[in-house]
């Protein structure tokens, strides 16, 4: 009997890794992307929004997408990491008009149960639950990257609030830190050998030209999504310090366990980017 596919929603932004996950995602057969929204981190929520939808028309697809949040729970506008950059001005499609709480709700509840993936900040998923008590029910997994075990890291700091509304939430976590990720080197060599097309090709070309900040965070999220046995975890308690040291991880007895990734097998990750790609 075969397996029935994953639902699967993301949360993201658009720089150049995370336009990579994305592009690998609209290609995967492994599961079924039913919903994706935007939150501000590398550039606005609503430019990553717009290039999100003009790369899911690339791919000829017509998902439901949704601009997510400028500012964090506290109405405080989160910091960008980049800058606006539109890579898709011609595009048909257009965004979804539901506020993203309304969005990923509607998708979650059409769905009945759903996984998420998300690569910034986690503001549109906590303000989702705060607005809908049962939309825990119908969230099976969250796959977060962020936080870092050696102090604070942008996705934990810009919104602590958000990501411990989360922790304190009934649903299963996995987190990927940020220090797993950066002890993934790419070289030039890798880059310039994966498979290309009109889709992809001006992405990784954006990847082999930013040297001083390459890294393959997203798609390493993608990956633990589809191969957890790929990795090793931690199971353990933890909180974010969201008074001093804003955005540091903290391990915690008396709260629920999650997943923590603490090691990856790397050379099996390359060969899942070549495969995906090929």
């Amino acid at each position: 009997m075969q397996k029935e596919k994953a639902f699967i929603y993301i949360d993201t932004n658009f720089s150049d890794d995370e336009a990579l996950m994305l592009d690998m995602a609209f290609r995967s057969f492994n599961f079924e992307l039913v919903g994706l929204s935007s939150i501000r981190s590398y550039m606005t929520a609503a430019t990553a929004a717009d290039n999100i939808l003009g790369l899911n028309e690339s791919h000829e697809l017509f998902l439901p997408i949704a601009k997510g949040n400028e500012t964090n729970i506290l109405d405080k506008e989160i910091k960008t990491k980049g800058l606006d950059k539109n890579y898709y001005p011609n595009h048909k499609d257009y965004l979804e008009e539901t506020e993203v709480s309304d969005h990923l709700y509607d998708i979650a509840a059409d769905c009945g149960k759903i996984d998420i993936i998300t690569t910034g900040p986690l503001t549109n998923i906590a303000k989702a639950l705060e607005k809908y008590e049962d939309l825990e029910d119908y969230i099976s997994h969250i796959f977060i990257s962020g936080g870092n075990l050696y102090g604070p890291e942008y996705n934990f700091s810009e919104d602590p609030k958000a990501i411990n509304k989360i922790l304190n939430s009934s649903i299963d976590l996995f987190i990927l830190p940020k220090n797993l990720a950066d002890q993934i080197e790419i070289s030039d060599d890798f880059l310039k050998n994966l498979a290309k097309d009109k889709k992809n090709e001006k992405i990784i070309e954006n990847l082999l030209a930013n040297k001083e900040n390459r890294f393959l965070y997203a798609p390493l999220l993608l990956y633990l999504l589809e191969k957890p046995e790929a990795f090793i975890f931690e199971e353990s308690g933890i909180k974010v310090d969201d008074r001093e040291n804003l955005g540091e991880m903290i391990r915690i007895n008396s709260r629920k366990k999650l997943y923590l990734a603490n090691k990856v097998n790397i050379e099996s990750f390359f060969s899942y980017l070549e495969g995906k790609l090929c």
